[in-house]
């Protein structure tokens, strides 16, 4: 016990020896948060704090493959000017990024003097195998102006986050960000901000995974509405195909299942998982499993987080006293396919081995042609994907609360991008940098997405309603229902429209 004791003491004792301190007076607002003081930023009129410290590093010692914990206090002003590290994750061609000091927030406050502001948390996405809150897009500058304060988290992804280990605990990306939503909980009023006033959003796999936590009986009390943009929402696993899953990812790596094993695998070799991936897709029966959402990093039904399927749960009434919104964008997996050119390289082949993976009647894509929705096979294939990952599991959330009685708006993003000759339409994670008012960033890679005349009006539209509803609890349009299913449609032109995604939902079941 002594020897433990000793060292997570140092441990403790190196981590604040790495933290930026600053032991005479400087410039920029200084609050004090539950573990000590921090000094920030006045950058365009409001206060920035960059890398708060929240969690441990998830990736030394006795904290790796473990529960998070909370950095120790400390003493002085600690600097809170530059980010934070990102989680441990692959970088473009296979180079391996991020895995230090990764737990950390991000806040934007409004101008001092406010209190009980509105209080925004976002959960970035990445597909489940990275996460970067550091992102340009994700600047909250414009809501903080608005009188929200903003906050970006991290959570740990891929093996770390979601692997199924035995010796473990489950789901610890779920435990990542419930854990940063407990500090927002215990710390955002020093930052101007009302614990009892939180709104939890995120695009993606960050959406994804709000969906469970709308559905947990762990997370009550830490936030009263979601905003939940192109979620994957029936991407979860019960456990025991989490079980199967894990064990042909660690035979990949050739180790057994134990949290020893899988810690000492060189970081290089952890994150070889795309090579999995590549091969597994390859196989119809490993597709035919994952019912032809192959990604492979998902949360788990473990009878602790998630107790069943979130969509059920929320059916039932696990989301009833929230306020949520939920959306998706026309053209999701064209992101995927149209920038490289793949759509082209489609063929029908390709797309009836899809819908066979999952389970679809042959003449889907028939029905799809026919109704609009592509002439070519790559169009047609990005068009099914599309629905299968992300428009008809919104519409299944938006679905089950309203079953369940609860309040529930429903959008959708039209707005086509003219990047890629006009191909690349209303594509995935377009409708973030509209939300943060960050479109005219400078980004390389925001404008290849946003191509040569992105509308400042739709922004402020759709900045202004997730302000609204953060700070009301309603958008600003009216909530859905199963009868009229009004649905609020984001465009050069928003306006409302009923049942926008009909032919879609009568054609493409999900259970």
């Amino acid at each position: 016990m002594r020897r433990r004791q000793f060292l997570q003491g140092c441990a403790a004792f190196a981590f604040m020896a790495s933290m930026p301190f600053h032991a005479h007076a400087a410039e920029g607002p200084v609050i004090r948060t539950a573990k000590g003081r921090l000094r920030g930023l006045e950058l365009d009129d409001v206060h920035v704090f960059r890398g708060v410290p929240c969690g441990m590093p998830p990736y030394q010692g006795k904290y790796r493959l473990a529960l998070p914990e909370y950095v120790p206090a400390w003493n002085g002003v600690l600097d809170a000017a530059e980010f934070g590290d990102i989680p441990l994750q692959p970088g473009a061609k296979g180079k391996v990024i991020g895995g230090g000091d990764c737990l950390r927030l991000n806040i934007w406050t409004p101008a001092p003097g406010r209190s009980k502001c509105p209080v925004m948390v976002y959960i970035p996405g990445g597909g489940s195998t990275r996460c970067n809150n550091n992102d340009v897009s994700l600047d909250g500058t414009a809501f903080a102006q608005d009188g929200v304060v903003l906050v970006t988290v991290n959570y740990r992804v891929n093996v770390d986050g979601f692997l199924k280990i035995n010796g473990v605990p489950s789901n610890l990306a779920l435990r990542d960000m419930i854990f940063a939503l407990r500090w927002v909980q215990d710390n955002i009023a020093a930052f101007g901000g009302d614990p009892d006033n939180v709104t939890v959003f995120g695009q993606s796999a960050g959406a994804t995974h709000i969906t469970s936590l709308i559905s947990s009986p762990v997370t009550k009390g830490l936030f009263r509405r979601a905003i939940l943009q192109s979620p994957s929402a029936l991407a979860q696993y019960d456990a025991d195909l989490a079980s199967r899953v894990a064990a042909k990812l660690l035979h990949f790596y050739g180790v057994e299942n134990s949290r020893e094993a899988v810690a000492a695998i060189p970081v290089e070799k952890l994150l070889s998982f795309a090579a999995f991936i590549a091969e597994r897709d390859k196989d119809p029966e490993w597709c035919r499993m994952l019912g032809g959402n192959t990604g492979l990093f998902k949360p788990y039904c473990d009878g602790e987080i998630l107790l069943k399927r979130p969509v059920d749960a929320i059916a039932e009434g696990a989301a009833r006293g929230l306020e949520i919104m939920v959306g998706s964008t026309r053209d999701e997996w064209r992101l995927y396919v149209v920038q490289d050119g793949a759509i082209d390289a489609i063929d029908e082949q390709s797309v009836k081995r899809f819908t066979d993976s999952a389970g679809f009647a042959p003449e889907i894509a028939e029905k799809y042609r026919q109704a609009g929705r592509g002439r070519t096979p790559g169009e047609i294939f990005s068009a099914l994907r599309s629905d299968l990952i992300f428009r008809m599991p919104a519409n299944k959330v938006l679905e089950s609360q309203a079953k369940a009685g609860g309040k529930v708006w429903a959008y959708s993003f039209d707005w086509k991008s003219d990047a890629c000759n006009g191909r690349l339409g209303a594509a995935h994670s377009l409708d973030v940098p509209f939300v943060f008012k960050t479109i005219h960033k400078d980004s390389p890679r925001l404008k290849a997405l946003l191509g040569s005349n992105p509308p400042d009006s739709l922004a402020e539209t759709m900045h202004s309603a997730w302000v609204k509803f953060a700070s009301e609890g309603n958008p600003g349009w009216t909530p859905f229902n199963l009868e009229r299913r009004m649905t609020m449609s984001f465009n050069s032109e928003s306006r409302e429209v009923p049942d926008p995604w009909k032919s879609e939902r009568e054609t493409m079941i999900l259970r």
